[in-house]
């Protein structure tokens, strides 16, 4: 919806639901009050303004919003719960009676102790832990109001069997009829949407994917929608540590007591367990905060990812209904082939024109082809004379191997038959010699030198 600022004259817009607000203009900062029914007077001009294929379509109330976000809670209804839920705790912890020993000191019951006598850290973890369960309780009530909106027949077959541009009225009608708490479901505010869409488009290719789209937003929003809890859940152990230095750095102050009473004349064991009695104390509140604040964390933890898991189970569920119950059931008329009806000549003009680039391509591919033909007769013909040429090498190379293994045969054995001649010569005379000795023994003087 659109509106002008009275002071710098620019046009500014807003949903439905800021109607009766006041707001301040981004450009001057002028604060300009939304009339009440700033909705019910621009509706009229918008459906003007909205692209509609067919003026005979019933007319359609667009951008009619319902609030917030599904997956949004009020978190002043949360702070209040907090409060009450700190408030309770604390009574019960006061109506516990304390017990007082002979000597004056409280020594129970501990869980009174643990909550009340341990300083400020335990107050603000308890509050915040507070905050957190109002969050998680209204985000309980919330999901189990998106889970019994999904019993809701939003799309009756009674009205028609398929959703088209001549029966949309009646559906969209139909969910603005339902109560208020109703309206601002997950499923209930998608249909809605998609409806409007398709009464804008009649596409239902987008309007499929205007549905996806919806489906990221509504995931977003809900991983959004528990950021405080995640905060909470660092906040509160963040709390327990600023009470645990806390309680460590009184303690170590009260040291100073505890030595000036041990090194006092007179100084006995009565003052001196008198002295570590705060320190004991101090102690006690350093580890105690960090204790309750863990639980708080571990015990808020779980139930926070349940819920956030059944909410996205929720989402999930509204996608499916959409494709099996609407998106089956739409039914365009042929509007996404109508726009093509009345323009025959371009499309002709189109094949025609793809026509004669393909004719183009094939005559510059036969081209190729026929290159590549001559080229690989010419290759052929290289790669024959290349054959021979190694034929004849091949050739030259075997008279030459033959030729040199008949040099090497030749000379060889000649070589080995002088050889052999010599040595039977030799066995010869040495045989002759054996003869001429026949058993004769030969002596060998030896002759020394220098005698």
């Amino acid at each position: 919806m659109n509106f002008q600022c009275p002071t710098c004259s620019i046009t500014l817009q807003a949903e439905p639901e800021f109607a009766g607000k006041a707001v301040k203009c981004p450009s001057c900062s002028t604060r300009i009050e939304i009339p009440a029914d700033f909705g019910q007077a621009h509706e009229g001009a918008e459906e003007e303004a909205s692209p509609q294929q067919n003026s005979n379509l019933p007319e359609l109330n667009l951008g009619t919003a319902h609030g917030d976000h599904p997956a949004m809670v009020n978190m002043w209804i949360a702070l209040g719960l907090g409060v009450g839920i700190t408030a309770l705790i604390y009574f019960i912890m006061f109506l516990i009676p304390k017990e007082v020993n002979a000597e004056g000191v409280v020594t129970g019951p501990w869980i009174r102790e643990f909550f009340v006598n341990r300083g400020w850290p335990q107050y603000a973890s308890t509050f915040l832990s507070g905050w957190c369960i109002g969050v998680l309780i209204l985000k309980w009530i919330n999901i189990q109001k998106q889970s019994r909106a999904m019993l809701i027949q939003a799309l009756p077959e009674s009205i028609d069997q398929e959703v088209n541009v001549h029966n949309l009225k009646e559906f969209h009608d139909n969910l603005l009829n339902f109560p208020k708490k109703l309206r601002n479901t997950y499923m209930v505010n998608r249909i809605r949407r998609a409806l409007e869409f398709f009464y804008v488009r009649q596409n239902n290719p987008e309007v499929s994917q205007m549905i996806s789209s919806m489906s990221e937003v509504d995931a977003n929003k809900v991983a959004g929608s528990y950021s405080m809890v995640k905060v909470f859940l660092w906040a509160i152990p963040i709390m327990g540590f600023i009470g645990t230095v806390l309680g460590i750095g009184a303690a170590i102050g009260e040291f100073g007591n505890v030595l000036a009473g041990g090194a006092g004349e007179g100084g006995g064991t009565d003052d001196i367990m008198g002295a570590l009695t705060p320190v004991l104390g101090s102690m006690g509140m350093a580890f105690d905060t960090t204790l309750l604040a863990l639980v708080f964390s571990i015990i808020l933890a779980f139930p926070a990812s349940a819920l956030q898991g059944q909410e996205e189970d929720v989402v999930t569920d509204v996608d499916e209904y959409c494709i099996d119950n609407f998106l089956k059931r739409l039914n365009d008329g042929g509007a996404g082939k109508a726009q093509f009806e009345g323009d025959a000549d371009l499309l002709r003009a189109v094949g025609e024109a793809i026509a004669e680039n393909q004719k183009d391509v094939m005559d510059r591919f036969e081209g190729v082809q026929k290159d590549m033909a001559t080229n690989l007769s010419n290759q052929t013909k290289n790669y024959e004379k290349v054959a021979e040429a190694v034929d004849k090498q091949l050739e030259s190379i075997g008279k030459r191997a033959e030729k040199f293994e008949t040099n090497l045969d030749e000379g060889y054995f000649s070589v080995i038959s002088d050889r052999v001649n010599i040595l039977s010569e030799g066995i010869q005379n040495l045989n002759t010699v054996l003869k001429e000795l026949n058993g004769k023994q030969i002596v060998v003087k030896k002759k020394w030198f220098g005698k």
